[in-house]
């Protein structure tokens, strides 16, 4: 909930509900105007700066020394201040309990999914890892009308909750003696038509590449 605004700071006002994301917007940009990127040349995610843009300096302290801002969010503080095109407004009757998962996780799978990777009707997509971005990815595949969502993942326990977010078959690399592309691209005939890689490791990324057809 915005508590104040900055000078100049005219897209919220106090008593406004917002999201935070770290990769914000300045709306001005050729990233900005494109639809096909959200990468803003003045807002992209940027781990090393910490501080505000327009003075350099950090507007977090303890004892009198700065504490640095976290990937232009500092979420994890009850109070925070960022540059507002790093908030999204919402509507002020959504709960905030819930829509707090949804400025990360839930976006970053479904809008890679349903954005970016475009689904056909019918057709047949893997989803490698499970977990908030993965279950949002598979989500965006079911609502896609996808005949076919394929969850990898080393860990087991999380098939019955992917089931929920339209999952329909499972595979676990540990329980085979080959890539996990190779079981794919035979249980499909060839390969997928999608896959979407949600964990971010480098093998995960090969293999996801090497298990959609040609």
């Amino acid at each position: 909930i915005v508590e104040s605004v900055g000078e100049g700071v005219t897209d919220v006002k106090p008593g406004d509900h917002v999201l935070p994301i770290f990769t914000g917007e300045c709306k001005e940009c050729r990233h900005c105007k494109s639809e096909e990127s959200n990468m803003c040349d003045l807002l992209r995610i940027n781990t090393d700066r910490g501080v505000m843009l327009n003075d350099g300096k950090s507007r977090f302290s303890i004892n009198g020394q700065p504490i640095f801002h976290f990937v232009g969010t500092s979420t994890f503080s009850e109070y925070t201040v960022l540059h507002v095109g790093c908030l999204a407004k919402i509507n002020p009757d959504a709960p905030l309990d819930k829509v707090c998962v949804l400025s990360c996780g839930i976006s970053t799978g479904l809008g890679a999914t349903l954005n970016v990777a475009k689904p056909k009707k019918g057709s047949t997509v893997a989803i490698f890892g499970l977990g908030a971005v993965g279950l949002a990815a598979a989500e965006g595949a079911r609502i896609a009308c996808a005949s076919r969502i394929i969850g990898v993942d080393l860990n087991p326990k999380r098939f019955d909750e992917a089931r929920k977010f339209g999952v329909t078959e499972f595979v676990n690399p540990k329980d085979y003696n080959k890539p996990v592309q190779e079981v794919i691209a035979e249980m499909t005939g060839g390969g997928v038509d999608r896959s979407v890689e949600c964990t971010g490791s480098i093998m995960a990324m090969m293999s996801a590449f090497e298990c959609v057809h040609d």
